[in-house]
């Protein structure tokens, strides 16, 4: 998948939810993630260092334990608070706009890459070099919803037709 369609993807499953993107277009704005993501690159190699950390598990539960502690322990100089205490303190001000999902909303559906396909005569589509049973729709259009290593969904106007598990 090359970098457009990446963007395509993310853009198309983000619409779904009713949301967007919100870039970052000062550095102010820039600044105050990039701080974050450069205390994790100064902090997690000293601490599997420490740790003598040498596969990837173990340094999973490092970065967990280190964005524990960025969240919930570490007081912000200028704020004088921990990111959850200066989160919670915005929800109970109404300064979010985070709401929460509908219930019935299939996230698979939504987080798995869209490919289109038009239905064959003999109602199989081909998607990665292999052909797929849709059974019925022949000449249709369907929409193929790829998770990598997991699993294909087959949809028809958003109306599950098929799952196969990879």
């Amino acid at each position: 998948m090359g970098e457009d369609e990446g963007k395509i993807q993310f853009k198309r499953a983000l619409e779904s939810l009713g949301t967007g993107v919100i870039y970052a277009h000062s550095p102010e704005a820039k600044g105050k993630i990039e701080k974050r993501f450069d205390y994790f690159q100064r902090r997690l190699p000293f601490l599997c260092e420490r740790y003598k950390v040498v596969k990837i598990a173990e340094a999973e539960k490092v970065l967990d334990e280190l964005i524990e502690f960025y969240n919930e322990k570490r007081v912000h100089q200028e704020t004088g608070q921990t990111p959850n205490d200066r989160w919670e303190k915005g929800e109970r001000e109404g300064k979010t706009r985070i709401r929460a999902l509908p219930e019935d909303i299939d996230l698979d559906y939504v987080f798995s890459l869209h490919y289109e396909r038009k239905v064959k005569t003999d109602g199989t589509i081909s998607f990665n070099a292999r052909r797929w049973k849709v059974g019925k729709f022949p000449k249709d259009k369907v929409t193929v919803c790829f998770i990598p290593e997991k699993k294909i969904m087959i949809f028809k106007d958003k109306q599950k037709l098929w799952e196969y598990h990879l």
